[in-house]
């Protein structure tokens, strides 16, 4: 095998069937798929979250995913515990039966950390679910069960003069990831990098667009940071999720001063709940959500190009798929201009954050320099 083509996406929450409409050609053409299981998979419910809002899949959710046919998927997000461990057990329970690995939760913190091993040809690929997303009781412990989770601060800043001079000011957001989640997914990375020829890690990370402060971006300062000691780590590509947006990408130098990726966020693939309803439990909810922007309806998929190098495998080619979410929440094709409107928001982001990536046929494009 020459070369390895990896597709990657976001969010997988389905209340139904997929229809025929889903753009799946780039996804069914590649070796590896991989995207983010958004909510736990249930026949029996359990104990609720003391949170906003949860999510779930009816048990036949283990079918309709089946046919998509992922190698594997992500559990590690801020929707897997929300009908506590039961949930998390019973998703676990069904992905085995329909043969879709897994990584990111576990009856405790050592089988939540655990790479998933797969191959491609005669390499071995370490696939990695961590998130930041950590509702109270959601991070696995040694004796809890829960997800890979590394825990992060928020600070809040506002110049006293500011506050004065211009009252409701939004305050700039500070954000540190802790420390002793760092080190341990650092040990897990490096662990993953000896015993596999390419290592990724999808990330459950980030804010939605609507719920940014303006002026400060949309990536959370504590994004960058644990992307680095990833990188540094030995992990090989970022694949990122939560934000329900497509946001674009930056290249870190990891091992050996190599350039790898960082897919910020990728959106959604298929959220049947957002515009059906169903799976859907806000009867905690009492906050009032932002109105949805159009990103929010962008979605793509990443075709990632692996090729050898001394004997491991590195990504050489990232090509971004512009689509958008349809009328029940499945991402599909759209018109020229549309894919050229994506594929320039994600352009100009990339180029900000200092990565070099150019539009080919509405599709937007980054080629590695090693």
């Amino acid at each position: 095998m020459s070369s390895i083509r990896i597709a990657a996406v976001g969010d997988i929450t389905l209340s139904q069937k997929v229809g025929k409409e889903l753009f799946r050609g780039v996804w069914d053409a590649a070796d590896i798929r991989i995207g983010n299981l958004e909510s736990p998979i249930m026949h029996t419910p359990g104990a609720p979250a003391d949170k906003q809002f949860r999510l779930q899949q009816p048990i036949e959710a283990g079918e309709w995913l089946k046919e998509l046919n992922p190698t594997a998927v992500s559990i590690a997000n801020n929707h897997t515990m929300d009908w506590g461990p039961e949930g998390l057990f019973q998703t676990q329970e069904e992905l085995d039966r329909i043969g879709v690995s897994y990584a990111g939760g576990g009856r405790n913190l050592e089988e939540a950390i655990k790479p998933v091993y797969f191959h491609a040809g005669d390499h071995r690929i370490a696939f990695l679910s961590w998130a930041t997303t950590l509702s109270p009781g959601f991070q696995a412990m040694h004796n809890r069960p829960g997800i890979a989770g590394v825990r992060v601060t928020s600070f809040y800043e506002l110049g006293p003069s500011l506050d004065l001079e211009q009252p409701g000011t939004a305050p700039y957001i500070k954000s540190v990831p802790f420390e002793e989640d760092l080190v341990l997914l650092e040990k897990v990375i490096e662990q993953a990098n000896r015993e596999a020829d390419f290592v990724i890690l999808a990330l459950h990370w980030g804010v939605p667009p609507q719920w940014c402060v303006p002026y400060q971006g949309v990536i959370a300062e504590y994004q960058p940071i644990i992307a680095q000691r990833a990188a540094n780590a030995g992990v090989d590509i970022i694949l990122g999720h939560h934000a329900h947006a497509p946001y674009g990408m930056e290249a870190f130098k990891g091992k050996d001063e190599k350039e790898l990726p960082v897919l910020y966020s990728l959106g959604n693939y298929i959220s049947h709940y957002e515009y059906s309803g169903v799976g859907l439990d806000m009867s905690s909810c009492t906050i009032k959500f932002p109105p949805k922007l159009p990103e929010n309806r962008q979605s793509c998929i990443a075709d990632i190009k692996l090729t050898t190098s001394n004997k491991r495998l590195s990504v050489e080619r990232v090509t971004i798929h512009p689509a958008v979410i349809s009328e029940i929440g499945e991402a599909i094709e759209t018109s020229n201009q549309e894919c050229l409107d994506i594929a320039n928001r994600l352009n100009e982001f990339n180029n900000q954050r200092g990565t070099v990536t150019v539009i080919e046929d509405n599709k937007v494009v980054w080629n590695s320099n090693n």
